[in-house]
């Protein structure tokens, strides 16, 4: 996405030390850096503001600080990552309404790749790098769509109760999909309905014309039902408003099988390799 530095400091609360340049794309790292990007230094296990030198000679053309300014533009702001959090809130505000939010378990990286891959044939689609599903890659996902983006899809992952919360703030979903409730992160949650309440906060900031799309072959997630003002669609292998019928499995391990919905039935061959790819296909559908 494009922006100008006056705009990326009128939405960060920062101020503008140089010129007032566009810049193109937004990154955290400074080996990543394309020219035209601005470079966001954040503060961790490395203090990002170390390599401001480096994203420059790398072409960024503009950075913010919350200490050092070196050559070319720089935005001053308090704290970087609140400031990234601000950017992608404001490149949220400049997307259309058709936002997809992914969450769960397990299956979110599959469900978003496969989504993705629905959606570009018919809409200019932006989603999610890798596992960019945090404080940090949910902003970046936003701010990094292109200005002709029609659908954004974003995945969101926790690590604690209100992450999801804090990741809807920014990416304001207008679509989210629940994979599966799963042991993982019990450190963080304790028990499976912890787990549940953490992936709920995404069903439960939906606005009322949103749609929640809910794996019905898992309880906790088919519950999430009651949680929600929005329009629910359910998906799942042994039921569900989206469902599959048989299936089978080449010599690749490449499901094939006809997906059932209201809308119509139409048979599929997934490319990817695995059974649980199905349900996956299912939530994307």
């Amino acid at each position: 996405m494009r922006f100008t530095i006056s705009e990326i400091a009128s939405a960060t609360g920062g101020e503008v030390f140089g010129r007032d340049v566009p810049v193109d794309g937004v990154t955290i790292d400074s080996r990543l850096v394309r020219p035209g990007e601005l470079f966001v230094p954040i503060v961790a296990e490395r203090d990002g503001h170390d390599y401001i030198g480096a994203a420059l000679q790398a072409g960024a053309a503009g950075y913010l600080t919350s200490g050092p300014i070196e050559a070319a533009t720089a935005i001053l702001v308090g704290d970087t990552s609140a400031a990234l959090t601000a950017v992608g809130v404001h490149a949220r505000s400049r997307l259309p309404d058709r936002v997809v939010a992914i969450t769960g378990s397990v299956g979110k990286t599959s469900v978003k790749d496969l989504l993705a891959a629905v959606t570009a044939p018919t809409w200019r689609t932006t989603a999610s790098v890798g596992s960019f599903n945090n404080e940090l890659g949910v902003p970046l996902t936003l701010a990094n769509a292109t200005d002709e983006t029609e659908v954004a899809i974003v995945e969101m992952g926790a690590r604690g109760r209100g992450h999801v919360t804090a990741l809807c703030d920014v990416a304001r979903p207008t679509v989210g999909v629940v994979t599966v409730v799963a042991g993982v992160h019990l450190e963080q949650f304790h028990t499976l309905d912890g787990v549940a309440a953490a992936k709920a906060e995404l069903v439960r900031a939906l606005p009322a014309s949103g749609t929640a799309v809910l794996n019905a072959d898992d309880e906790r997630v088919a519950a999430m039902a009651s949680a929600t003002e929005a329009t629910v669609v359910s998906f799942g292998v042994r039921g569900g408003d989206v469902r599959a019928e048989g299936i089978a499995l080449d010599s690749d391990l490449q499901a094939r099988f006809t997906l059932r919905s209201p809308w119509g039935s139409a048979p599929v061959r997934l490319a990817v390799a695995g059974e649980h790819q199905v349900t996956n296909a299912l939530g994307a559908a």
